[in-house]
């Protein structure tokens, strides 16, 4: 059996963000981590410019995957569990979507600048209550 790994037994089958969160947790101990929210901040501009400038599709899964790992990382330096504020936002989306579609019978067939005018007032009337 070879060297251990601090990364041993992080379970390959755990959701995506959850595994990632695992993985730099780990490798915190090791001393491999930022020292504050700043760094993984800074990687996420930087991974960004990276998915722009991606010349392919593969590149681009790519970078998108290494933003998506720089987000999870700045959410664990700013004690935040990526997993929970995720379903939070999806269940957000989800009510405010929904709430779209009861106000507007032709939701579907109208254009973009009509459905962003009901996601803004369906965002309004959740704020407020009335959603």
């Amino acid at each position: 059996k070879g060297a251990q790994s601090a990364l041993d037994g992080v379970a390959v089958g755990l959701p995506a963000l959850l595994r990632a969160e695992k993985l730099q947790k780990r490798a915190a101990r090791t001393g491999f981590d930022w020292p504050d929210a700043s760094g993984p901040r800074a990687k996420i501009d930087e991974e960004l410019a990276e998915v722009e400038t991606a010349a392919s599709d593969p590149e681009r899964e790519e970078e998108v995957g290494d933003l998506l790992f720089a987000v999870v990382n700045w959410a664990r330096k700013l004690n935040i569990d990526p997993e929970a504020a995720l379903r939070a936002a999806n269940a957000k989306f989800e009510r405010r979507f929904k709430a779209m579609e009861a106000a507007d019978a032709k939701f579907s067939e109208r254009s973009l600048d009509e459905q962003e005018a009901l996601w803004q007032h369906a965002k309004i009337g959740e704020r407020s209550g009335t959603v």
